[in-house]
């Protein structure tokens, strides 16, 4: 699985235009998409996110504050023995 994520700020005209006639609906300025793309033979339709990468919200952060921000929240998953 491949999530691909795009500030509606940062499209072209013309993908801007491609992008909401796909989801039938004008986007907002402030606004981002974001599109998984799926082996056909997968299962994961329907599942919930399970990772800040399902979630996108590492994307607008450098690379070490994802790191930190990952790290942290692996540190504080159910089930283990650090408490929130």
């Amino acid at each position: 699985m491949e999530t691909v994520t795009r500030n509606i700020t940062d499209l072209a005209d013309d993908e801007r235009t491609v992008i909401e006639r796909f989801v039938g609906k004008h986007l907002a300025e402030n606004q981002r998409i974001v599109v998984q793309v799926l082996d056909a033979d997968s299962d994961v339709i329907g599942q919930r996110p399970r990772t800040a990468a399902d979630y996108a919200i590492l994307a607008d952060l450098d690379d070490i504050e994802a790191d930190l921000l990952s790290d942290a929240m692996t540190r504080r998953s159910p089930g283990r023995d650090i408490p929130l």
